[in-house]
């Protein structure tokens, strides 16, 4: 048990409320007004140790939204005898439970089914638990299973045939199957699916068997023997084309990489997707962990209600995806997906309020691969590799940089458990894939690049086919560089907002002197202290040389002087963003145009080209010609408009 200063608050607010004479307390956001109630989920005991499902499913006419399922799950209590299995239950109409093979009573309200045998499930025992059921899942779009009727007058062959997909994160997989729909269990899972001949389904693991009826009907089975989450169980039916992009010549051999599309499309996916098995490989070194399931399956299926969906083993995509035929022109969605197989299916996030644990990782997978493709198989586009790293990184920036001005108590933090919905948590403004993305970047930055790879490495290893929570990551790193990450985890993940900052800098040529003066700009409060960190400031010469300068920055104000050798040519904060701030930074414009032309990463260069942009200056106006003319910069100034300026404003 952790308690943290927001829990001790919550505690005192509840007691004042209580004290003689005060009935006008301010409301408390964390707290139903109501009800007195915390406005917190907690993760709920499953109460069973789920072991494997298998579900048989008999879509008897493809062209109705409508099914009938027998569900076999091997269940055994937790602690303590149990009278009953509480599962939830969102759409399906049960019509018998056995348990053993013995009928068992069993009771349905909204939402949740309960089975009650007459001997109850005595621990220690493994019990099989056997379900009935009919589902009509018309209407559904987006949440369980999602029907795609046919366009008989599509011009393309697959839209001329009905379409049937699921979608499960995050609680509503129990619309097409009884289960515990709460990522903090896991179980390995069959799916015995049989359908009408002539159309492909897909479901997570290996294909076990096709087997036809020879009456029009084929029955698939697939297995997952490896135990995953409830929310990553899937399942598509449709006429699919089918390539695959592994071999043994790929870059990825021994591992099955199909990708289901529609008819026609074929070509386009074998090279817009060509790069998925490099991307494995490469997860792979960087994590010192291999792709741990049975092939890698990308399924472009229509009437998608997001860019993509992990599943595990099998990857769903948005049907836009099928029109690109340029290599790498989905690259962000496509790494951000796979990265998802290792945060997020092998490791899962023990609650939904350590989501980041899995967006905010793959989302840094994009910037993973990005940096390795731009920079691969020659040393002189090392500095490609980090500009493209850069550019996801200051993506992750921008957004939150503009929309994220939260404080507490009034606003969720992006680790915390106040919602009320699972699905509010992936939109929130202390965002955990943006967020969670520059999180990543920092603590690289911290520890290095050897720690961090092998702190992720023994992340892996250690929860992998289990749950981790932000303490658990927070532990492991610790473990790993030797350093205490408290107060980073703390600041970073634990309240909401980023550090906003006004930073002055003057030279004092009678002192030889530099002055750096630091304002903390956001909201400082008891509940908002200031942010405590130490900012980089990277100065650069004349003739050349360089050197780096730390502040500690632990007020609402801090200042220092720097005694230097000469007066610097340039002086750039924390050109490497080690610090998650919106900056405004004040300095000569002469320092401004040589960060333009030299600065020494990308975001200093974008910065820079952004302050000049907004000044009059008519050497200002000079140097951005300059940049513009020349054909390896002229994109810095185009990039700028549409990336950085807003950045700057916010």
């Amino acid at each position: 048990m952790n308690p943290r200063p927001l829990a001790l608050f919550v505690c005192s607010t509840i007691l004042a409320s209580m004290a003689p004479g005060q009935t006008d307390q301010p409301k408390d956001p964390r707290i139903d007004a109501e009800t007195g109630r915390s406005k917190a989920v907690w993760p709920r005991s499953p109460r069973f140790d789920f072991r494997h499902m298998k579900l048989e499913l008999d879509f008897p006419d493809i062209s109705t939204p409508t099914l009938v399922g027998h569900q076999t799950l091997t269940v055994a209590p937790a602690g303590v005898d149990r009278s009953e299995l509480v599962l939830d239950c969102k759409g399906p109409a049960v019509t018998a439970a056995a348990v053993e093979g013995v009928p068992a009573a069993f009771e349905q309200a909204p939402g949740v089914l309960r089975i009650r045998p007459a001997g109850g499930f005595p621990l220690g025992k493994e019990c099989r638990v056997e379900i009935h059921y009919d589902l009509n899942y018309d209407g559904s779009k987006g949440e369980g299973l999602t029907y795609s009727p046919a366009e008989p007058e599509a011009k393309n062959e697959t839209r001329r045939y009905p379409q049937i997909h699921s979608q499960g994160e995050a609680e509503v997989n129990s619309r097409w199957f009884p289960c515990h729909d709460f990522p903090n269990e896991r179980l390995t899972t069959e799916l015995v699916v049989t359908v009408e001949d002539g159309y492909e389904v897909v479901s997570n693991g290996k294909l076990v068997d096709v087997a036809s009826d020879g009456h029009g009907r084929s029955t698939w089975h697939w297995s997952q023997d490896k135990p995953h989450t409830t929310y990553l169980v899937a399942l598509a039916i449709a006429k699919f084309g089918v390539i695959d992009l592994g071999g043994p010549e790929s870059g990825r051999p021994g591992l099955s990489i199909p990708v289901y599309t529609p008819l026609g499309t074929e070509k386009n996916v074998q090279e817009s997707f060509a790069n998925t098995p490099r991307m494995i490989a490469l997860f792979e070194k960087l994590f010192d962990e291999p792709y741990p399931w049975d092939k890698y399956a990308q399924v472009i299926v229509r009437d998608f209600a997001a860019g993509g969906m992990e599943n595990t083993s099998a990857t769903f995509l948005m049907p836009g995806v099928a029109g690109a035929a340029d290599r790498g022109e989905h690259d962000d969605l496509i790494s951000h997906e796979l990265g998802h197989q290792w945060f997020g299916d092998l490791v899962t996030c023990h609650g939904w309020a350590h989501l980041w644990l899995n967006e905010g990782w793959a989302s840094y997978c994009e910037a993973l691969w990005s940096e390795h493709y731009n920079r691969e198989g020659e040393p002189r586009k090392a500095d490609a590799g980090r500009d493209a790293y850069f550019r996801q990184i200051l993506q992750s920036i921008r957004g939150q940089r503009g929309r994220n001005r939260g404080t507490s108590p009034t606003q969720p933090a992006m680790v915390s458990n106040r919602y009320t919905n699972p699905d509010a948590v992936f939109t929130k403004a202390d965002d955990p894939y943006g967020k969670g993305c520059v999180v990543l970047h920092m603590l690289r930055e911290r520890v290095g690049d050897e720690t961090f790879f092998k702190a992720t490495a023994e992340f892996l290893n250690r929860y992998k086919f289990g749950y981790a929570e932000t303490d658990d990551f927070r532990r492991v790193f610790e473990e790993v560089s030797g350093q205490s990450l408290r107060r980073f985890f703390d600041q970073w993940c634990y309240r909401p907002g980023i550090a906003r900052l006004a930073v002055d800098l003057e030279w004092d040529d009678a002192k030889s002197a530099l002055g750096v003066t630091v304002e903390q700009t956001q909201r400082i409060d008891r509940l908002n202290p200031a942010y405590v960190f130490g900012l980089p400031i990277y100065v650069r010469y004349e003739d050349g040389s360089d050197e780096w300068l730390d502040l500690a920055v632990e007020d609402g104000t801090s200042a220092a002087s720097y005694r230097l050798k000469a007066k610097p040519s340039a002086v750039t904060v924390d050109p490497n963003i080690t610090v998650f701030a919106a900056t405004q930074t004040r300095k000569p414009l002469s320092m401004w145009i040589e960060d333009a032309v030299h600065g020494p990463t990308l975001p200093a260069r974008l910065a820079a080209v952004s302050a000049l942009r907004a000044s009059d200056d008519p050497e200002a106006r000079r140097v951005l010609g300059m940049l513009e003319a020349d054909e390896r910069t002229a994109g810095l100034v185009r990039e700028t408009a549409d990336l950085t300026s807003a950045m700057i404003r916010n």
